[in-house]
């Protein structure tokens, strides 16, 4: 719930280093009223230092990449994963692909750079970053060469401190098939120096290395094309390579061009001592993206890292009317040059050093720094200064003096809402006559078809309001989709947390078009709602659905033999719970978000094209209660199998450790209804039976005979982990029973049920 209301909004493009420290810096000491987004494509981001360590098998993917959700969690920071393509500074806009721009007060940049690709022939070999498409393209090497043994030539191009690190790493990971020759790694250099910039002495001790290890070394070979036989130098002379890596200079994101910056001549952005944009104040840069023109640095991550604390206090004083402090890079550091094994090259000037001790010493520093992420505590801390606030809203010229009324007057200006509403996207309806902008909505419905309504509303699971319009939509579309209805309008509740004008508008804006990009992916037109101001950002929509008489599904009907089917894996609930606690990784949030985004309009179709006797959507009241509401009919029980119910990743993990969702405890009292419960409790599946969901699956009741012919369909339709769960029986009970098995053959349930049933009678 927010504490304080917002009034300038700050925009951080990109997860990279200087980026990291600043939400780790604003965890630990927020500026009340200043609203801070990241902007990334990925959920984590790799800290360089520590890449060698993760090539050569001492650290795993989690020990090298820091969580962004996790850490915007912790810095009470909204976290938006799209990729930037364009910005406007003018209007003050971040274009994000597949999504509306985002507007900001102020913008910072820490994109670091993309690979180079001025060779000919550079699209043939994989480019040291993004380090994630790397080390995918790493692993899949590593199987390939334990498991066909056949010889391999690996060539990395670029003799820097990278390239050299890079192939230590490699060599010591492949080290057997080195030593016997199936691999051979090359490092090829255009210069005479390597590593190159370093002094004498860490360049022989490197060399040293490099030869213990059996890399093959090439200086002043520069390449002058990248060929599928491997790469030729400016000479016409060919050195066979079936891979090819490049750790070369990096060049600036090709977007920045049309950013109406200033931009050095390798389209970096310059900026000045206060890594501010040359001539725009509220725009900011660091990172290997920031370009200096007074005194030009290399793009090496310890610079990054050192522009943290400064970006900290540079955008909290601009937004503060502060003075702001300049950046001295630092002329001398200490670098510590990984080499392949637990070995370190130590460089401070001239001065160099190799050995197993300073690989300990690099490490320890490397996992210190990662604690500063990784042990950051969720729970904001208290707030007490009220000036810091004071000064946002007189520099956004807001008055706080008027108490914020309840009943109409807690509605959402009248302009905001036409600022927010000429933005979204075009909608078309073939039954809506009249609907935003006027006092309610009129539809032309046909006379031959039943009309299905539906409400739900949820609290934001995530801070994105984009990607919460979305699922809150998705929420609501499942229930018409569970009773195979057609959707055709819907209406918005809409409630904003406490804000500038500006920024509700903009957080309008972006709620409602995530939910209309839902809305119209099912031609169902947003015909009207109501907005209003709260503690935190709800959204609810009341659906409207057409349905064919004779093709109406519902919960009843379930026969016994029916199989029971799960479109969705189970455990949106505990991982959701486990995030708001800071313990989730986010790439389990990113696979749960998946699930939830995907719609169930497809499984519904599938199920009735399979002649489903029974179907309900999966939410709120877990997979049990909604299964115990379709065997509400006398007579009917149902089994479950264990290794048959699907889970996202990371829901076992979750619920194992206790992070439940707040509904579970009375979604609990489903329990008394089955049978032999101590089948399952050791099991994480049995917690997950009454973990909420949502945007959860569909569980349909569909005959013997078509339940493979079914699930195939919805394999085939992007349901991945649909999944033949249990079936229906008969019970001489007078209510309904659930039995559980660990595991075993569906088709064979019906006669274990039996057995069962016969032994306890």
């Amino acid at each position: 719930m927010q504490k304080y209301p917002n009034y300038q909004d700050i925009v951080l493009v990109g997860g990279g280093h200087a980026h990291a420290i600043v939400l780790q810096m604003w965890a630990m000491n927020p500026l009340p009223g200043a609203r801070l987004t990241l902007v990334s494509p990925q959920v984590q981001t790799a800290y360089s230092g520590m890449l060698p360590g993760l090539v050569a098998g001492h650290y795993a993917l989690d020990d090298t990449h820091i969580d962004l959700a996790r850490l915007c969690r912790a810095a009470s920071a909204r976290f938006v994963q799209a990729c930037a393509h364009q910005i406007d500074p003018v209007s003050r806009k971040v274009s994000l692909l597949g999504r509306p721009p985002l507007e900001y007060d102020l913008l910072s940049l820490d994109v670091g750079a993309t690979p180079a690709r001025e060779l000919p022939g550079s699209e043939l070999a994989m480019p040291i970053k993004p380090i994630g498409h790397f080390f995918r393209f790493w692993q899949k090497l590593q199987e390939q060469v334990q498991k066909t043994h056949a010889p391999l030539k690996l060539g990395v191009v670029g003799g820097g401190a990278g390239g050299c690190e890079l192939v230590m790493a490699m060599a010591h990971a492949l080290g057997e098939q080195v030593l016997c020759g199936q691999v051979e790694i090359h490092l090829i250099h255009a210069g005479d120096k390597i590593p190159q910039d370093y002094p004498a002495l860490a360049r022989k001790l490197t060399m040293r290395e490099l030869d213990r290890l059996g890399v093959h070394l090439h200086r002043h070979w520069p390449v002058a094309e990248i060929t599928e036989l491997g790469v030729r130098n400016d000479r016409g002379e060919l050195l066979e390579l079936d891979r090819v890596l490049l750790s070369t200079n990096a060049c600036a994101p090709p977007w920045l061009a049309d950013s109406r910056l200033a931009l050095d001549e390798k389209g970096f952005v310059l900026v000045d001592c206060k890594l501010r944009a040359q001539g725009r104040q509220e725009v900011f840069a660091s990172g290997d993206v920031a370009s200096f023109s007074a005194q030009p640095l290399p793009k090496a991550g310890v610079y990054a890292v050192r522009q943290g604390p400064i970006l900290f206090h540079n955008l909290r004083a601009t937004l503060t009317g502060q003075p702001l402090k300049v950046y001295r890079p630092q002329k001398r550091f200490l670098s510590l040059l990984s080499c392949g094994g637990k070995r370190a090259i130590a460089v401070r000037n001239s001065i160099a050093a190799a050995g197993d001790l300073l690989w300990r010493w690099k490490d320890h520093i490397d996992r210190s720094f990662m604690r500063r992420f990784s042990d950051l505590s969720v729970a904001a801390e208290e707030m007490s200064e009220a000036q810091p606030r004071e000064v946002l809203t007189q520099r956004a010229g807001i008055s706080l003096s008027g108490m914020r009324c309840n009943g109409c007057g807690a509605k959402v200006g009248s302009e905001v809402l036409r600022r927010a509403l000429e933005k979204l996207p075009v909608q078309q309806s073939d039954y809506l006559l009249r609907g935003v902008g006027d006092d309610a909505a009129v539809l032309d419905l046909p006379a031959t078809q039943l009309l299905v309504q539906s409400s739900d509303q949820l609290r934001a699971p995530v801070a994105d309001p984009w990607l919460f319009g979305r699922i809150a939509a998705q929420h609501a579309l499942s229930d018409l989709f569970a009773m195979h209805a057609r959707p055709v309008s819907a209406q918005a509740l809409v409630t904003l947390p406490t804000a500038a004008a500006e920024i509700t508008q903009r957080d309008l804006q972006q709620l409602l078009a995530g939910a209309i990009f839902e809305l119209n992916r099912h031609n169902c037109a947003l015909s009207g709602g109501h907005t209003a101001e709260g503690a935190e950002m709800q959204l609810g929509f009341t659906v409207n659905g057409l349905a064919e008489r004779d093709q109406l599904l519902e919960k009843s009907g379930a026969r016994a033999g029916d199989c029971l089917i799960l479109s969705k894996p189970l455990g949106v609930g505990t991982i959701l719970a486990a995030e708001g606690m800071g313990e989730a990784q986010g790439r389990w949030l990113q696979k749960a978000l998946d699930c939830m985004l995907q719609s169930n309009a497809g499984a519904a179709e599938i199920f009735a094209q399979n002649s489903a006797n029974a179907l309900t959507d999966v939410t709120g009241f877990g997979l049990l209660g909604h299964l115990l509401e379709m065997l509400s009919a006398d007579g009917l029980s149902a089994s479950l199998i264990a290794e048959r119910l699907p889970l996202i990743p990371g829901a076992a993990f979750c619920i194992e450790r206790g992070w439940l969702s707040s509904l579970q405890p009375q979604n609990a009292s489903a329990y008394a209804f089955v049978e032999n419960p101590q089948e399952w409790q050791s099991l994480p599946h049995w917690a997950l039976l009454t973990d909420p969901q949502t945007c959860g699956g569909l569980l349909a009741a569909i005959p013997e005979g078509s339940a493979e012919t079914c699930v195939d369909a919805l394999l085939q339709s992007g349901c991945v982990q649909a999944s033949i769960i249990g079936a229906i029986s008969h019970s001489s009970r007078a209510q309904s029973r659930v039995r559980l098995y660990r595991d075993g053959d569906w088709r064979q349930l019906t006669a274990r049920d039996n057995e069962a049933e016969q032994s306890q009678v």
